[in-house]
């Protein structure tokens, strides 16, 4: 039946064999001489039934007179399980009819290993997402300081500075120069349209007009 349990740990061990064997001949190996050896509710076949143990992968290298290669268990137990399991396989002395040994390389928790990976993550969602947020208050609390409410413009053949809603507003300011501007685009008003000299330009004039209201502030 396919495995279906959440792999907690990955038992590996290696062997080797004083003869020529087969895969399956090592599968059959852990399979059969570790049967009864833990009580009937530790058997591997029982394991696998309950999706306790999965598929047990082998890789094995054939020379002239033995085989030799290493073997994985993927379990879903608890490491008391896992280090039973392991004596039991490390105690397996045949493989057909050739002498062999078992030998336990590591028990690997995969948790930890996806924890470790899931703390690399969120620390990198963290970074990420925080300097955007800083990135973007900074760039609200500049919109705010240097009053992004509207920006400045120019009006007319002269290129008075003016704020960009000069032109939509049904009311106008009248002021002095660039820097009033400025400062009133930080109090909130873009309705705002420079003279820039001691002589009003007739442009100024025709824009008045079209206004419902206008006002000035100048400096003394």
């Amino acid at each position: 039946m396919p495995y279906t349990g959440i792999v907690k740990y990955h038992v590996k061990l290696s062997f080797e064999v004083d003869g020529l064997v087969e895969r399956a001949d090592i599968i059959g190996a852990i399979f059969g001489q570790t049967e009864g050896l833990l009580g009937p509710e530790l058997n591997l076949n029982e394991l696998q039934r309950l999706s306790k143990v999965g598929r047990i992968e082998v890789h094995s290298t054939a020379t002239e007179n033995n085989t030799s290669g290493d073997a994985l268990l993927p379990m879903s137990t608890d490491i008391d399980t896992c280090a039973l399991i392991s004596a039991a396989i490390e105690s397996i002395d045949k493989v057909g009819p050739f002498d062999c040994k078992f030998a336990l390389q590591a028990i690997d928790d995969v948790r930890a290993s996806k924890k470790e990976d899931i703390v690399r993550r969120a620390k990198a969602i963290k970074q990420k997402w925080s300097t955007k947020s800083v990135s973007e208050g900074d760039t609200m609390l500049k919109d705010v300081h240097e009053g992004k409410s509207g920006k400045i413009t120019t009006y007319g053949p002269n290129k008075l500075h003016c704020g960009t809603g000069a032109f939509d507003s049904p009311w106008i300011i009248l002021v002095e120069g660039r820097a009033d501007i400025l400062n009133l685009l930080r109090a909130g008003y873009d309705n705002t349209l420079a003279i820039e000299g001691a002589k009003i330009d007739e442009s100024i004039k025709d824009l008045c007009v079209s206004k419902k209201e206008c006002c000035s502030i100048f400096r003394r």
